[in-house]
């Protein structure tokens, strides 16, 4: 939400002020709106008022930057579930948290998780070149690992007897597809309460939770 709240908001940045995430939001932005090919380097730099020359002397091309757009966005999703990976709590508590850690960074970094999933399918499609497609196929790598986490999360959860299911993968893939929704269908509004935004949380994290027969309360 925050990114896409700054979209309006940029002012005229000088050379040496102008950063590599300020370039990677206005990217983000801009990938999210159009697409990967249908995005120039010229619109990438006229959405953060500077010029295509200083996104160069960060990036070589448009796909380095996608590709930096994709990875930073899977390293906000770790930062967002890893402070509840090691605290003692009962698992079902833990895959809560994980799962609405999960939906509350999806909508606050939402374009950057756009182009995650961007990225997904260009790498299924094979759209991208072979140096690109490579590190495509290293960042989901990056995407399994995470995916791990929560793997581990339903296990422990099953474990102890709060949630039911046959197939992780079937589970882990049903729970996504709830906890990454807000990336379609979520629109963020002007000066939106952050009480609303918890809603919208809890709500994705108790259709995930139910879709695998939890009947437990939520908070």
């Amino acid at each position: 939400m925050a990114t896409a709240a700054r979209s309006t908001r940029y002012r005229r940045q000088s050379d040496t002020d102008l950063s590599r995430m300020e370039i990677m939001e206005g990217a983000a932005l801009c990938f999210e709106a159009r697409g990967y090919a249908a995005t120039s380097l010229d619109e990438i730099a006229a959405r953060i008022t500077s010029t295509k020359g200083r996104i160069y002397h960060h990036y070589g091309s448009k796909a380095e930057l996608f590709l930096d757009v994709y990875r930073n966005g899977m390293m906000m999703n770790f930062q967002a579930v890893e402070p509840f990976l090691e605290v003692p709590m009962p698992a079902i508590e833990r895959l809560k948290a994980m799962l609405k850690a999960h939906v509350r960074c999806v909508i606050r970094t939402k374009a950057f998780q756009n182009v995650v999933g961007q990225g997904v399918d260009m790498l299924r499609h094979g759209t991208m070149p072979a140096n690109e497609h490579a590190e495509l196929a290293q960042l989901a790598e990056l995407r399994d690992a995470y995916s791990e986490h929560f793997s581990t999360a339903l296990e422990q959860a099953r474990a102890s007897g709060d949630i039911t299911y046959t197939n992780i993968k079937i589970a882990l893939n049903s729970v996504f597809m709830c906890i990454n929704g807000p990336i379609v269908w979520f629109t963020p509004r002007q000066g939106q309460a952050d009480h609303e935004i918890e809603a919208v949380a809890d709500e994705c994290v108790l259709y995930a939770v139910r879709l695998l027969g939890y009947t437990g309360t939520m908070p």
